[in-house]
């Protein structure tokens, strides 16, 4: 075979092993950014809002009177947490998100305890919180956001569960315990996103947080508010109060 034709054979095999490495490099490179997830900036965060209904057993237009009859309530199973509502100070039973549940309720203490009873409303209003944030961060943010009515409502399920014997003693406060660490695995992941955050409305949501920790440790610890209360009263107690919080952050947000 002639020199020329070897030599020319040679130049084709190696361009055409350059053009099969470039295109397999182009087809990695094509794949690898289909596995990359882009990350997605998400803008102007707002909570939920939503309406609760507090059945109250006694009221007064005296704060200290109120205090003095709710341990009275706590001893039968009712949370007995003072509520303001219509310049009125209210010995609350218990809050529930429809007010059909709030009215069997009425109705069952009525006629098996004899006690005078009257259902109250109260507005949550939704808070937007402005800004950009990473997807990760607004994943952190929404959650911080809802914290508190999501723990609501997972210790009234367990307050139902309690008083209807579908939990006993120790599976109550198992469920409490992990409703607990659910709440305190949003704080701490908010608090490691934001720490250093220098904006108003987020160190507000910080400290709403913090507020629900700490009632939350109280009700881990099952420190009652009163000698006679009954363990069901104390989980209502906690998470009226954690409402109370929140209802008092939503107030401060906006201002």
């Amino acid at each position: 075979m002639p020199k020329f034709s070897i030599k020319s054979k040679k130049t084709f095999e190696i361009v055409l092993g350059l053009v099969f490495f470039l295109f397999c490099l182009s087809i990695a490179f094509y794949l690898s950014t289909l596995l990359v997830k882009t990350d997605v900036e998400v803008e102007n965060l707002s909570s939920p809002e939503f309406e609760l209904y507090f059945l109250s057993l006694s009221k007064s237009k005296l704060e200290s009177e109120s205090q003095s009859r709710s341990e009275d309530f706590q001893g039968i199973g009712a949370g007995g947490y003072v509520w303001e509502n219509d310049d009125y100070y209210h010995v609350v039973s218990s809050v529930y998100a429809n007010k059909n549940d709030a009215s069997l309720v009425q109705n069952s203490i009525k006629l098996n305890q004899n006690l005078d009873s009257e259902i109250f409303s109260v507005k949550f209003e939704s808070i937007t919180i402005n800004g950009t944030f990473s997807s990760e961060e607004g994943t952190v943010l929404n959650k911080a956001l809802n914290a508190i009515y999501d723990y609501y409502k997972k210790l009234y399920d367990i307050a139902i569960s309690l008083d209807t014997n579908v939990y006993n003693d120790i599976s109550a406060r198992l469920a409490v315990n992990n409703a607990h660490n659910n709440f305190t695995l949003v704080r701490d992941d908010f608090q490691t996103l934001f720490a250093s955050s220098k904006v108003q409305e987020i160190n507000l949501i910080s400290s709403l947080l913090n507020e629900g920790f700490d009632q939350s440790k109280l009700l881990l610890s099952d420190t009652r508010v009163s000698a006679n209360q009954t363990y069901s009263s104390h989980i209502k107690y906690r998470y009226t109060n954690l409402l109370g919080i929140y209802y008092k952050f939503i107030e401060n947000i906006k201002n």
